[in-house]
């Protein structure tokens, strides 16, 4: 079901090449100084993330950052004797525009981020609310983001950044066991937090 799942969106895949070659070709065009950067509070969650950001000018950056948890938990069986395959798979593209108040890389900054990735989450038994159903499917939307960087050291730095925004849920629901039948499909709407993160930043001159 894992490789179905991922394999059935593939579709997805040159979108993702493409905006990867673009950014790239970016850094030979534009970038004065390259910030490689990975989400310590991501990582904290067992999901492995890298970003790069791109100086264009004085006050503008541009970032694009990306994240894959692809890891299974054990495998389970309730007292029907019903195996169940506990996952939390998913993964996101976020890039983002920040305007910087002082300049690029100092201080604080504001930013309009997009997000959109692909999900597999359910079957797990010590969250009630995930122990029966399994959730797959998409999300997408953007905010806002403010954020703020402290250098350390020449070339290291720390940055903080919150955002707030819009994503809407475009998934289905079904019964978390192995071969459980299909529950339905949903379309939410959210408003609130969407970003969230305390980077460590390295700098390429």
């Amino acid at each position: 079901m894992d490789r179905q799942f991922f394999s059935r969106h593939a579709g997805w895949r040159p979108f993702v090449i493409a905006l990867a070659v673009s950014f790239t070709l970016g850094l030979t065009s534009f970038a004065q100084t390259i910030a490689v950067k990975t989400n310590l509070a991501y990582l904290a969650t067992t999901t492995p993330n890298l970003g790069l950001e791109l100086r264009l000018h004085d006050k503008w950056s541009l970032n694009l950052s990306g994240s894959y948890n692809p890891f299974l938990f054990p495998q389970w069986q309730d007292e029907s004797g019903r195996e169940y395959n506990p996952k939390v798979m998913h993964w996101t593209v976020t890039p983002e525009v920040k305007y910087w108040f002082c300049k690029t890389y100092e201080r604080s900054y504001l930013g309009v981020h997009g997000l959109y990735g692909r999900y597999n989450i359910g079957a797990l038994p010590f969250i009630s609310t995930l122990k029966d159903v399994r959730y797959y499917g998409q999300m997408y939307g953007g905010g806002l983001t403010y954020g703020y960087h402290w250098a350390v050291g020449g070339r290291w730095g720390i940055e903080l950044s919150a955002g707030v925004g819009y994503l809407r849920f475009d998934y289905k629901r079904c019964e978390s066991f192995v071969c459980g039948e299909e529950l339905g499909a949903v379309k939410r709407d959210y408003f609130g937090p969407t970003q969230f993160a305390l980077s460590l930043c390295y700098f390429i001159d």
